[in-house]
């Protein structure tokens, strides 16, 4: 930290003037023919033409400057497109300029060749022979969405983006090119600006509720601010950030000024969200029907035995009985669903304002967004602002600054779960109490809790969240999670001597979140005596971020044919974080849940954190002749989350290229813009996620006499090492007819060793359970991408047809080792168990696959749940008797689900489980078409994901029949009697194994997706200059428009499930699906 303060302060002094010596003032007009000039940089240069202060002109083309005491001093005025005009000073007050006009420089200006990209190694990014993407975001801004991963959906090739909710403010899981470790981060690093920007939530981060989701950092930039983004996906490429980019970076350049009279922007953005159909639901009279019939078919397969009986009647909330104290409240017909959901709007602002002159530019931004959830109580505000400044203090000096600052309020509801408990909520049941004349009030109805004589189909609240008021939960519940973040950064470039140039880049990362939350007695119904009773939650964290980067770029070529581009870089990142948090039951209100309110404190906790990582960059690049390019690096990378035996590590890359356009035998191919071959191959590292693991801790152990005593709690882990990537990458770069047809073939194969291991069992013997980490594994992703870009290629008069951002790629994971005394499954806790699926890692499969039965609907008879051998004959007990198919000693009976006994003995087992599927996609692509007409465009973008398979947690749910939820329509065709076709089993309270993990539940989630369709019109420029604008333009776009798909859920875009653990499910558990989106919009420039 000390080394980073040390670089700022000599930074800050490098702007600081050269002297304190007594100072003059200067002012005056500048003008051109038409009249005051805004913006025009008044310079006072010194007799070594360097700039010594300078200024620029306000709205009244006024400037005042301070003129120091010196020989040789001169005034220099200039601006884009004019004359710059030069004046000697001679101890002037006052000088007025009239600028004129430069045509001749304004039409050199526009035939200038292309800038070279160049990466922040110094290298010309086309000499390199890694694999990028990159994508121009301007020709997106009309989407009417919120975050930057919901932007790039279909966009970049192999980068799998699934949303995790439609809730405002949700985070997206990101894959570049598949999963790559169990249990450290698969998330790839994001760089604004070449500064990495902390995304990474701590495993030890104490908010007891806290979710990816919730604190997710990307979605507090604002895509409006967004110039670029770049994927770098190999070894090669992302050698360039440390371990933090093992899997893959994506680069965020954001707009910056250009020189230019003062330009402004607004947009203007309105949208509406409406959500797909939701999945049809028993109404009262069905639900009751159903419940009664679980009962009955329960009391009958007991053969009527005593003390069944009393199930028939024991539910007084689904008993016809009008005496009943809650008979009006239990004898209605409400759908949940309709009462919690809604219609949405959107409503975002965005304002830029840039310009400058031949030395300095500025932009300033500021957006202000409010968006609703279609769930009742969800919501999103958001404030964001940034200013970059780049300034050119002399021909060799040169400084930048940049500011931003973004406040993202999000409202939720306290419960996760209030859709998937909506869903299932008894429909006979009032949202509301129904006064004496049998109208309802406003007064929420919740299931009584000490009503001891009478018990209700699904129970009341009990503290774990599973029964509550829905329609209370989603209006009257709170869940606010305010977060802030601000960056502040400075960048320094010297050019020390003609091809040596330094670079220093200090950024400071602020970011705080509060989140608080109350659980209301309206929902729950506790009395005032309950733990729960009107309960709020208090939580905050703060956390501050400061990265250093320090770089030396040589560069220097040799007869035109030779060129060397060396550089040396070193870089520090220091991440410090500090929470609290506190639950007090019994608050009078919403707005005071912390410890200080009065309430009873039933929980307070605190913590703090901190790591580092310092790092060493060597990298080296020659290009002869254009033709052949060959680059070689290492780094030398430290992180505190180590053990000390391997807290450093040494990561190679190497990269060639063969630039075949450019040999003799093709140079003069006018068609042939580009033909390029790369190879790449590179190590990168990954560290675990939590801090201080291999320290090791004690803990309290009692007394002993009267001493205190204290016993070891975790190991030391002096030997934890890095988790290792190695990736090997070949690629083809086709570029034809004036860049109108651009072809990028790539092929990969990356393996990560040394697999991070978490809570691993060692012998008692030791006097441990299990160590917190420990590296042993292998897993495999390799795979291959196309990326085709059309540009213009159907072009008549004004009419033009482009395709971009067309591609489509596959990656297959693999895992291929793991240590043989740890148990990569959950067999144990979840064999035999309805609802559940075994999940397991085994070598040769992917990762995130499930097991399970195989499902061969239903038994029609007693005939049909004999268990039969391979050839199919009954099989026999030693007394002769006749074997039934059975699970956990639970005999099979007429409309039960029938299982296939894989090995025929008449016992559905874990030696009967096979494996179903597997939740990563065999192919991910996407592409966008666009038609121009002069001022016309339509755009219109897809998606696809093909191959993942999903449970459908939601169906699942909704077609159980065993307890008191609600089910959905599809139970009206459930087998009622023998000769019933059908593939839904009986229903059957509390009994049997009709919904076991099996392949009934396991869907085919394969789609393809109308992302957007864009119709916008651009204004002829000479009808705006009329209203002496620049530019005017509006839009309407249809975003989520259609999704062609089998798959029987409300939306088959299934995420990774959030949790913590090795087994990576794509669950549908009924979240927010992502709505229908329509958008107006409006952009004026001035």
């Amino acid at each position: 930290m000390k080394v980073v303060f040390i670089k700022l302060i000599f930074l800050l002094v490098a702007l600081l003037p050269l002297s304190a010596q007594a100072q003059k003032t200067l002012r005056g007009i500048v003008r051109d023919q038409v009249g005051p000039m805004v913006g025009v940089t008044v310079c006072i240069v010194n007799a070594e033409g360097r700039v010594v202060t300078g200024v620029a002109s306000d709205m009244n083309g006024e400037y005042v400057i301070r003129v120091p005491e010196a020989p040789g001093l001169r005034v220099e005025v200039s601006f884009v497109g004019y004359k710059t005009q030069k004046v000697n000073y001679q101890n002037q007050t006052v000088l007025n300029f009239t600028l004129e006009e430069n045509v001749t420089a304004l039409d050199e200006v526009l035939i200038t060749a292309k800038a070279v990209d160049k990466n922040n190694m110094g290298v010309d990014n086309r000499d390199l022979g890694v694999a990028r993407q990159k994508i121009d975001l301007d020709e997106y801004q009309d989407m009417p969405i919120t975050s930057v991963e919901d932007m790039l959906q279909g966009k970049l090739a192999n980068v799998d983006i699934v949303s995790m909710s439609g809730d405002p403010g949700s985070r997206s899981s990101i894959r570049i090119r598949g999963t790559s470790s169990l249990n450290a981060s698969n998330e790839p690093l994001i760089v604004i600006d070449e500064i990495p920007y902390e995304t990474e939530i701590n495993e030890d981060f104490d908010f007891a509720t806290a979710t990816d989701e919730d604190f997710g950092a990307l979605v507090n930039i604002a895509p409006s601010d967004i110039a670029s983004i770049e994927v770098l996906k190999d070894a090669a490429a992302t050698a360039l950030w440390g371990s933090k980019a093992a899997n893959g970076v994506l680069l965020i350049t954001t707009k910056k000024g250009t020189a230019g009279k003062p330009r402004f922007s607004v947009t203007q953005k309105f949208n509406f969200k409406k959500e797909p159909k939701g999945i049809p639901m028993l109404n009262a009279e069905q639900y009751v029907s159903l419940m009664q019939e679980e009962m009955w078919n329960n009391v009958r397969d007991q053969e009527f035995a005593r003390g069944t009986m009393d199930l028939l009647t024991k539910y007084a909330d689904i008993s016809y009985d009008p005496t009943f104290q809650y008979f009006d409240e239990f004898n209605q017909n409400t759908d949940w669903m309709d009462l919690i959901t809604q219609n949405a709007f959107t409503s975002e602002t965005n304002f830029s304002m840039s310009g400058g002159g031949d030395r300095a530019t500025y932009r300033f931004s500021a957006g202000y967004l409010t968006e609703g959830g279609t769930t009742i109580g969800t919501g999103l505000e958001r404030i964001t602002t940034r200013l970059n400044v780049d300034y050119r203090l002399s021909q060799r000096l040169r400084i930048a600054a940049s500011f931003s600052y973004s406040q993202s309020d999000k409202d939720a509801n306290y419960s996760s779960n209030v859709r998937s408990h909506a869903r299932v909520k008894m429909p006979n049941m009032s949202p509301y109490v129904i006064d004496s004349d049998g109208n309802m009030t406003k007064e929420y109805f919740t299931t009584p809790i000490n009503d001891s004589d009478h018990n209700y189909i699904q129970g009341a609240w009990s503290g774990d969240g599973t029964v509550y008021n829905p329609l209370a939960m989603a209006k009257e519940s709170k869940n606010n999670t305010m977060g802030r973040t601000m960056r502040v950064s400075f960048n320094l470039q010297y050019n020390i001597l003609k091809d040596l140039l330094f670079r220093e880049d200090i950024a400071f990362d602020l970011g705080s979140t509060k989140n608080k939350k109350f659980l209301p007695s309206s929902a729950t119904g506790v009395s005032w005596t309950h733990s729960d009773y009107n309960k709020g939650v208090d939580n905050m964290s703060d956390n501050i971020t400061v990265t250093s980067n320090s770089k030396l770029i040589y560069t220097k070529s040799f007869n035109e044919r030779h060129k060397i581009v060396a550089t040396a870089m070193a870089n520090i990142r220091d991440y410090s974080y500090n929470t609290q948090g506190s639950s007090v039951s019994g608050l009078g209100a919403s707005a005071v849940s912390d410890p200080t309110s009065g309430g009873k404190i039933t929980s307070i906790s605190s913590g703090s954190s901190q790591n580092r990582s310092v790092g060493f960059l060597g990298q080296i690049h020659y290009n002869y002749a254009e033709r052949y390019m060959l680059t070689a690096g290492v780094r030398y990378d430290g992180n505190s989350r180590l053990g000390r035996n391997f807290r450093w590590g040494t990561f190679p890359s190497l990269q060639a290229v063969w630039r075949i356009s450019n040999e003799n035998f093709l140079v003069d191919k006018e068609w042939l813009d580009e033909l390029k071959l790369r190879g790449s191959w590179g190590v990168s590292g990954n560290s675990p996620s939590k801090n201080y693991t291999y320290f090791g801790q004690f803990s309290s152990n009692g007394s002993f006499m009267d001493m205190d005593a204290i016993k070891p709690s975790s190991v030391q882990l002096n030997n934890l090492k890095w988790e290792t990537t190695t990736q090997y990458n070949a690629g083809l770069d086709m570029t034809f007819f004036n860049d109108r047809v651009s072809v990028v073939l790539e092929y990969y194969k990356k393996v990560t060793d040394d697999l991070l291991q978490t809570d691993v069992p060692v012998q008692s013997t030791s006097g441990f359970s299990s160590v917190a980490y420990f590296n042993s594994g292998k897993m495999e992703n390799r795979g291959w991408e196309i990326m085709v870009d059309l540009r213009n290629i159907v072009k008549v008069g004004d009419f033009s047809f482009s395709v971009t951002n067309l591609n489509l790629s596959r990656n297959r994971n693999r895992v291929m080792e793991l240590p043989s005394n740890l148990t990569f499954d959950n067999a144990d806790e979840n064999e035999n168990k309805n609802g559940k699926y075994i999940q397991r890692v085994v070598p040769g499969n992917p990762i995130g696959s499930f097991y399970g039965y195989k499902y061969n609907g239903v038994y029609q008879n007693y005939d049909e749940t004999l268990a039969r051998d391979a050839n199919g004959n009954v099989i026999r007990n030693i007394y002769g008797e006749d074997v039934i198919m059975s699970i956990n000693s639970y005999t099979m009976r007429a409309g039960d689900a029938k299982y296939e006994d894989v090995n025929h003995d008449g016992i559905l087992d874990r030696y009967d489980v096979v494996y179903l599927g597997n939740s990563m996609p065999i192919l991910t692509g996407g592409a966008s078409l666009n038609f121009t007409y002069k001022g016309l465009r339509l755009r219109t973008s897809f998606q696809t994901r093909i191959g993942q398979s999903v449970i459908n947690e939601a169906r699942m749910n909704s077609e159980s029949m065993y307890n008191g939820n609600n089910q959905s329509t599809s139970v009206l065709k459930r087998w009622r009697h023998e000769g019933d076709q059908t593939d839904i089993p009986r229903a059957l309270w509390g009994r049997g194994y009709n919904y076991v993990g099996s392949d009934r539940f396991v869907e085919k989630a394969s789609f393809l997706r109308l992302k957007d369709v864009m119709l916008s019109y651009t204004f002829p420029k000479q009808l705006v200059k009329k209203w002496r604008l620049q530019n005017v333009s509006c839009y309407v776009t249809a975003y989520d428009v259609f999704t062609w798909t089998n798959y029987k859920g409300q939306d088959p875009e299934v995420g990774i499930s959030s949790s913590k653990g090795i087994f990576q499910l794509a669950k549908d558990q009924s979240y927010t699906p992502r709505p229908f989106r329509l958008a107006l919009g409006l952009t004026i420039d001035f």
